[in-house]
């Protein structure tokens, strides 16, 4: 589309690998600027790193990335001054279109990425469009702050989380959002990324003992944040995700879903967090909606090629949730749970030996087991079914009771199923955002304890 952008990563000149999360953080604080403005496409971040070394010149990354524009740059940053060179890039010629450098105190970053942004926005619009100040002057900064101390923490903090390589790193950027707070209690980003922190690390880490506590504190952290910012996307998409998959509340993360949906329509992970929502919560159409519009803005990315096949097979189009999960794969072979994600959609089409291949190949234990325990059944090979629950269950015990429910439901056991689904359900099992339409449950549908549990899960 002739509106459509990508913000490269920009190079960090420095010469300290630490401090490429400064480059990175102005590139997307940049993509978020130009993504308010709803008269732009822009690629969202995940796509458009895949081209932080430049290996393709200028035509190829716009072809493969699908946009007419790049907006590329570097940072080079000595103590309290920061030089800043970006250049707009024609994506059909390679030919740059505009390029400025700022030298200025760090003090000043802010106005510096409202003035490109601002350039950007004025090129882009005035090609195709009439030349409307209001459309095209940046729309100011939400939930942002003026602090330089506040800023450097935040995308300290947004680095760490996005490496997300262990629990220490998952704490260490909870740390820095905090550090951003300190700086500056009213920076409403730095509220919602606490939000997020403290639910990765309950889903990924936390203790069934402090579950609640850490969801309670994200809850207050997200809705802080919406206070702060009232029109910040990404603080109601956070606020609905926490509610949903931490307070396991369905129906309380429908309104704040439903506001990030509408403010958020140029915000790829907004979009996907919505339509995997819209998905569970039986709203097919409005999750194929979002989820068209999020593989738009963020094609390159396996993740968001991995939610749409989990959205197929939401709405139990089987076949159609296979080609998105075996795109993920073809992007990332080490992606996870992919390969359990066929799996199920193979089992449901009675290609058994096919959908035991693909579990084998799952990297993920707790998907892994069920998914061998279950096929292993229908094939006939009850010590290995067998097998593999005994796994499961010496492996996860209780933080795995949803998997154990899937597999006992599946092996004709309501009674125990039922039970486990009840102790998940008392722990905050996550699993259980799956539990409306997963087909594992099927066999438990017409028993009113189980639709009582729907209820009590804030499902309609």
């Amino acid at each position: 589309a002739a509106n459509s952008i990508a913000v490269l990563p920009f190079r960090n000149l420095g010469g300290q690998a630490d401090q490429d999360y400064f480059s990175d953080g102005l590139s997307e604080e940049l993509r978020a600027t130009l993504a308010r403005n709803p008269q732009l496409q822009v690629m969202a971040q995940a796509s458009s790193s895949q081209f932080r070394e430049r290996q393709d010149d200028a035509v190829t990354i716009a072809a493969k990335l699908g946009v007419a524009y790049l907006l590329d740059g570097s940072v080079r940053r000595a103590g309290d001054v920061v030089r800043v060179t970006s250049e707009l890039i024609d994506g059909a010629t390679g030919f740059s279109l505009w390029s400025q450098p700022f030298d200025r105190a760090l003090s000043d970053i802010f106005a510096v990425q409202r003035e490109i942004a601002g350039t950007v926005v004025r090129a882009i619009v005035t090609k195709f469009g009439p030349g409307d100040s209001a459309a095209v002057d940046p729309a100011p900064a939400v939930g942002g702050t003026d602090s330089v101390e506040a800023y450097d923490a935040y995308l300290r903090g947004r680095a760490l989380y996005e490496l997300s390589a262990d629990e220490a790193s998952e704490r260490a950027a909870l740390a820095q959002f905090d550090a951003a707070i300190a700086a500056d209690p009213g920076y409403a980003a730095a509220h919602a990324a606490r939000a997020r922190s403290l639910t990765a690390i309950a889903n990924q880490y936390g203790h069934a003992g402090e579950l609640a506590a850490l969801y309670d504190q994200a809850v207050e952290s997200a809705q802080r944040a919406i206070d702060l910012g009232p029109d910040l996307a990404d603080a109601h998409s956070t606020l609905g995700f926490t509610l949903f998959q931490g307070r396991l509340d369905a129906r309380a993360a429908r309104a704040p879903f439903e506001r990030s949906r509408e403010l958020g329509a140029g915000e790829a992970t907004v979009l996907a967090r919505y339509a995997l929502y819209s998905a569970r919560t039986g709203r097919h159409r409005e999750a194929s909606e979002a989820m068209e519009r999020a593989l738009t803005l963020d094609r390159l990315n396996p993740l968001i090629h991995r939610a749409a096949g989990a959205i197929a097979y939401a709405a139990r189009r089987w076949s159609d949730s296979i080609p998105p999960a075996r795109q993920a794969l073809a992007m990332n072979p080490k992606v996870s749970r992919a390969h359990a994600a066929i799996g199920d959609a193979l089992l449901m089409l009675g290609r058994l030996d096919e959908a035991r291949s693909e579990y084998a190949a799952e990297p993920a234990t707790d998907v892994r087991l069920p998914g061998l325990a279950i096929v292993g059944r229908r094939l006939g090979n009850e010590a290995e079914a067998e097998a593999a629950l005994s796994q499961l269950v010496a492996e996860f015990g209780e933080s795995a009771l949803y998997q154990q429910a899937q597999v006992l439901a599946d092996w004709g056991r309501p009674a125990d199923a039922l039970a486990r689904l009840e102790g998940a359900l008392a722990l905050g099992d996550s699993g259980l955002i799956y539990a409306r339409n997963d087909p594992f449950l099927d066999p438990l549908r017409g028993d009113p304890r189980f639709g009582k549990l729907l209820n009590r899960l804030g499902f309609d």
